[in-house]
């Protein structure tokens, strides 16, 4: 059987790439002092206010940036190892909460799962094919991480019945 859903994680430099045109920016900031001074006279403050508030920026969206590779990399490593859980049975008290946020629940064998359905996200999140096989009664064999108190299903396949 093939699954219907299985993430696709792949953590590499590329979440960096964002930094190049930004470093570039900031040497025409530095280098070229007619651009900040046009750059200045729209915003009305100082050179070193403007670089501060410039490399501020840059380095708190480098730690965000950082952090959500090292927590790819970290899950990653995770399911290669195989440190996931399995369960396998039919699908019972599905609900969507609209209060919530478009907020989906269900079990699995005593099992709760919880997902977003507007949200993209690498887990699991149904948004492309809503209702086809996450409804009560279907069964389904789900591959899940236990994520701060959220089990984050990695990979699910359809059971036949």
């Amino acid at each position: 059987m093939s699954p219907y859903f299985e993430i696709n994680l792949e953590p590499s430099v590329d979440y960096l790439l964002w930094m190049l045109p930004v470093l570039f920016l900031f040497a025409v900031f530095v280098k070229l002092p007619a651009v900040s001074d046009l750059v200045l006279s729209m915003v009305k403050i100082s050179r070193n206010w403007l670089l501060t508030i410039f490399g501020l920026i840059f380095f708190i969206g480098l730690f965000r940036t950082y952090s959500e590779l090292k927590q790819d990399i970290d899950i990653k490593k995770q399911i290669d190892a195989g440190e996931f859980s399995l369960v396998s049975g039919c699908i019972q008290s599905y609900r969507l909460d609209e209060v919530k946020g478009h907020t989906a629940t269900f079990e699995v064998q005593g099992v709760e799962f919880s997902y977003n359905n507007y949200t993209r996200t690498p887990f699991f999140y149904e948004k492309e094919l809503p209702g086809r096989v996450i409804k009560n009664g279907n069964c389904i064999e789900i591959s899940y991480l236990p994520i701060a108190k959220e089990n984050k299903i990695i990979k699910i396949v359809q059971l036949t019945k």
